[in-house]
């Protein structure tokens, strides 16, 4: 992941929030970061888009892979299993404690994966590398998303396969018993990220880049109380900050959102896109 210079806050369960992925090793707890990416890939629905991802990118074929942006690792081992015995996987990070983190969850892959720290949006790798090349949650949080794709393009071989999801925040939804707050909430957190409406923006990039055979895959990932206290709680305090809102009134917000999740009401959620190409013979 490409850094970018953001500050962020920790919500009150501990977990800190996504937005603090531009610049992880800066992070007051990278550790709350890695147990998010844990936390977030257990979302069903999520699990399924990736799954999805992996099997558009056609890994059983693959004879060398790269996931950019690859964090602690967990898509790279899972990649290497889907690819042919003793075929070498590679994983890209901005973040030293990312690839670390890899490192340790990926060492029993032994030589087959290599991990090193580097820009998405200037790849240390050769041109015509990789079968295989996907970013999952990265272009979200990337000054220069098109960059990022014209690279995978660049390392991926003539009939190879890019892949990339992303979420689209202005798709995201909520069913509150505050409609008026949730509305000042949900309209300004795309706008709040670095990249808000990236997933809506993949299919154009994907083709700018030479890529051929766009495929698109729009999914629809259902969120539960605690996952959406921790996509929020930094913008929340940004409005706070702003005299956007109160204290008093977000605290109420955040409330109404808990008592809603205990009465098994609660309904929220946000588009995901997985948008898969082929490079050209």
């Amino acid at each position: 992941m490409v850094s970018e210079d953001r500050t962020t806050t920790v919500s009150e369960d501990g977990t800190t929030s996504p937005a603090e992925f531009g610049t992880v090793d800066a992070s007051a707890d990278p550790g709350g970061l890695i147990r998010f990416l844990d936390a977030a890939n257990t979302v069903s629905g999520l699990r399924a888009a990736k799954d999805a991802l992996m099997e558009q990118l056609e890994l059983g074929r693959a004879r060398a892979a790269l996931d950019v942006g690859c964090g602690a690792g967990g898509d790279v081992a899972e990649m290497a299993h889907l690819m042919p015995d003793g075929t070498p996987v590679s994983g890209v990070d901005a973040s030293e404690r990312m690839i670390a983190e890899a490192r340790r969850r990926t060492a029993s892959l032994g030589m087959r994966v290599s991990l090193r720290i580097g820009d998405a949006a200037d790849l240390p790798y050769d041109d015509r590398e990789f079968d295989a090349c996907r970013a999952a949650t990265v272009l979200q949080h990337v000054p220069d998303p098109a960059r990022v794709v014209g690279e995978m393009a660049r390392v991926t071989r003539p009939g190879g396969r890019v892949g990339v999801l992303e979420f689209d925040q202005e798709t995201l939804f909520l069913d509150h018993p505050d409609p008026d707050t949730t509305r000042i909430i949900l309209d300004t957190f795309a706008a709040a990220m670095v990249q808000g409406h990236i997933g809506r923006q993949l299919p154009r990039l994907m083709r700018a880049a030479g890529l051929t055979d766009v495929s698109v895959t729009p999914r629809v990932i259902l969120g539960k109380a605690p996952f959406l206290r921790t996509l929020l709680c930094d913008h929340v305090a940004r409005l706070q900050g702003r005299g956007v809102l109160t204290e008093q009134h977000a605290s109420r917000w955040w409330t109404g959102l808990e008592t809603q999740a205990q009465g098994a009401d609660l309904a929220g959620g946000v588009i995901v896109f997985v948008v898969t190409a082929s490079r050209p013979s």
